[in-house]
């Protein structure tokens, strides 16, 4: 397996809050990322918070690279 491969997918472990904003990171910055978590209903609030997350305060973050 070659080391210099570029990564494009982020596993993330929990889709609390501190989670979720990691995973709102990510995918502004074009990662696709798999988020797992055991709580009920997590799928559905980890994608809530996702949103909030990602509109608009992220967008900046992309349009300048970072």
């Amino acid at each position: 397996m070659a080391l210099n491969k570029a990564v494009r997918r982020i596993a993330v472990v929990g889709t609390g809050v501190i989670r979720a904003s990691w995973s709102a990171q990510y995918l502004a910055r074009g990662f696709d990322v798999v988020a797992t978590d055991s709580a009920p209903n997590a799928e559905a609030k980890g994608q809530l918070q996702v949103k909030e997350y990602r509109a608009p305060a992220l967008e900046p973050l992309h349009r300048y690279g970072f």
